[in-house]
C-alpha cells in the first residue's frame, strides 16, 4: 500500500535526497584539499640553495656559552666564518664554578669555548657577564658596538637554572618556594627579553639581523615542572611578537628547539649523576597512560641524542638564509632546520626530530638497530668524524627521510593547552 501523504515526498524531492551525500563529500574533499594546499604554501621555505657561502664579515653574540648547547653555538657560527663574542661567568680553563648539576662544579669555560671556536675556523672573543646583571648585558652591547660597528646575530642562550633543576624535580609547584620562578626565570627569559632590546637598537638601524631564542619542547609539554615549562612557552611567544614589530626593519627572530643534547650537564659525570639521572623518573603530571619511568639516558649513546655543534650549523645555515625572513617568528626544532638544509654533525649523521616517524621508530626498534651496530654512536662532541662506523648505519641516520610530522600535528598530539 502507499505511505501516508504526510510520508510521501515527489520524485524530485527524493533525487535532491540522493545527491545530497555525494554533494557532502565532494564538498569535504574540497576543504581537505584547500587545507592540503594551504599548508603546503605555508612550509617553512628555508632550503641550501638560499645560503650565502659563509658569514664571514658578520659578528655574533652568544650568551651562556661557557659550555653545552652555548659553546656548541658559538663553535658553528665560527665555523661558517663568524666572529664571535661569547659570555658568561666561567672565564678561564679549570675556574671553580656552579654549573654543575646542583650547583657542583663544572668542566667548561669561556677560553676552552674560543679555542675550539679558532681550530674550527673563527675569531672568539670572550667576555665575563652575568646576564642577571642588566648594566653588565648594556656594556657588552656597548663594547660591540664600539670594537665592531655592527651586530648581526644575536643568540639568547644563557640559562642559570639548568644546574639546578635536578634539586627541583619532584616536588609540585606549591611546595617550592616563589623564588624558583626567578632561579628559573631570571638568567633566560627576562635576560632573553633584556639582551633583545639592545641587539634590535642595533639591528634595526642596520636593517638586517638575526634574533635566536633557544628554547625547548618544554614550551609546548611538560618535561621538568610548572617554571620550566611556562618559561619556555614565553620565550616561544616573546620570538613570534618580537618578529613581528621587527618585520619592518628586516630583522629576523625565530625560536630554536634542540632535542635531546649531549651536554655535560646532561651526561653527568661517566654518565651518572646528569640531569636525566632523576629528572623522568621523579617528575609529576604525567597523563595517564604516560609510562612512569622513561630512561633517555640510555639513548646518549645514539644518533637520537643531538651533539651541541648540530644547534650551531642549523643557526649558522639560517643566518646564512637569504631567505629567513620566510621563518620569522616560527618555532624551529634543530633537526628539522638540519634536515632542511642538508646539514650532518660531527660524527657524520643527521638526528632526527623527536616529532617525526624515524624519531619514534627507532626508540621501538632499539634492539634490532643494536643488533646491527647502529645505536650506538661512537665519537666525542666536536670531534669531526667523516661517517659512522658502517654503510647501513650512515644510510638510516643520514640519507633515509624523517617523516617529521607537521607542526599543527605535533602540537595537537601533545595535549598544548593553548589551541
Amino acid at each position: 500500500s502507499p505511505p501516508p501523504p504526510h510520508l510521501r515526498r515527489s520524485r524530485r524531492a527524493r533525487g535532491r535526497a540522493s545527491c545530497a551525500m555525494p554533494r557532502f563529500f565532494r564538498c569535504e574533499f574540497l576543504v581537505l584539499l584547500l587545507a592540503g594546499a594551504a599548508f603546503y604554501i605555508s612550509r617553512h621555505c628555508v632550503s641550501p640553495a638560499n645560503l650565502e657561502p659563509s658569514l664571514a664579515g658578520q659578528v655574533a653574540i652568544v650568551t651562556g656559552a661557557s659550555r653545552g648547547i652555548g659553546k656548541g653555538l658559538a663553535v658553528g657560527l665560527g665555523e661558517a666564518g663568524a666572529l664571535v663574542y661569547v659570555t658568561g661567568r666561567t672565564v678561564a680553563k679549570g675556574a671553580e664554578n656552579d654549573g654543575g648539576p646542583n650547583g657542583k662544579s663544572q668542566s667548561g669555560s669561556l677560553e676552552e669555548t674560543c679555542e675550539a671556536v679558532v681550530k674550527a675556523g673563527g675569531k672568539c672573543v670572550p667576555v665575563a657577564v652575568d646576564n642577571a646583571n642588566d648594566t653588565q648585558l648594556e656594556m657588552l652591547f656597548d663594547r660591540v658596538q664600539k670594537e665592531q660597528g655592527r651586530l648581526d646575530i644575536l643568540v639568547n642562550n644563557a640559562f642559570a637554572a639548568a644546574s639546578r633543576l635536578p634539586a627541583l624535580l619532584g616536588k609540585p609547584f606549591w611546595e617550592k618556594p616563589p623564588s624558583t620562578w626567578d632561579l628559573v626565570n631570571n638568567v633566560g627569559l627576562r635576560s632573553h627579553y633584556v639582551a633583545s632590546v639592545h641587539a634590535a637598537k642595533l639591528m634595526t638601524k642596520a636593517k638586517r639581523g638575526l634574533i635566536v631564542n633557544v628554547g625547548s619542547f618544554g614550551g609546548m609539554n611538560y618535561i621538568f615542572d610548572v617554571a620550566y615549562g611556562v618559561g619556555k612557552a614565553a620565550m616561544d611567544r616573546m620570538a613570534n611578537d618580537m618578529a613581528i614589530e621587527l618585520a619592518t626593519d628586516n630583522v629576523a627572530m625565530v625560536a630554536l628547539w634542540p632535542g635531546l643534547v649531549k651536554t655535560e650537564n646532561i651526561q653527568g659525570t661517566n654518565q651518572k649523576d646528569g640531569i636525566l639521572e632523576g629528572a623522568m623518573k621523579e617528575r609529576r603530571g604525567l597523563a595517564p597512560g604516560t609510562p612512569e619511568s622513561m630512561d633517555f639516558s640510555s639513548m646518549l649513546s645514539s644518533p637520537l641524542a643531538e651533539t651541541p655543534l648540530f644547534s650551531g650549523r642549523a643557526v649558522a645555515a639560517l643566518a646564512r638564509d637569504r631567505q629567513k625572513m620566510s621563518v620569522t617568528g616560527k618555532v624551529l626544532p634543530t633537526a628539522t632546520l638540519a634536515a632542511a638544509y642538508d646539514l650532518i654533525d660531527e660524527r657524520g649523521i643527521r638526528s632526527p626530530p623527536f616529532t617525526s616517524v624515524k624519531y619514534l621508530l627507532s626508540v621501538a626498534a632499539r634492539p634490532l638497530l643494536e643488533k646491527y651496530e647502529m645505536w650506538t654512536m661512537p665519537g666525542d662532541s666536536f670531534t669531526e668524524q667523516l661517517r659512522p662506523h658502517n654503510d647501513l648505519s650512515a644510510f638510516f641516520w643520514r640519507t633515509l627521510p624523517d617523516f617529521a610530522f607537521p607542526g599543527p600535528l605535533a602540537k595537537l598530539g601533545s595535549g598544548a593547552p593553548n589551541l
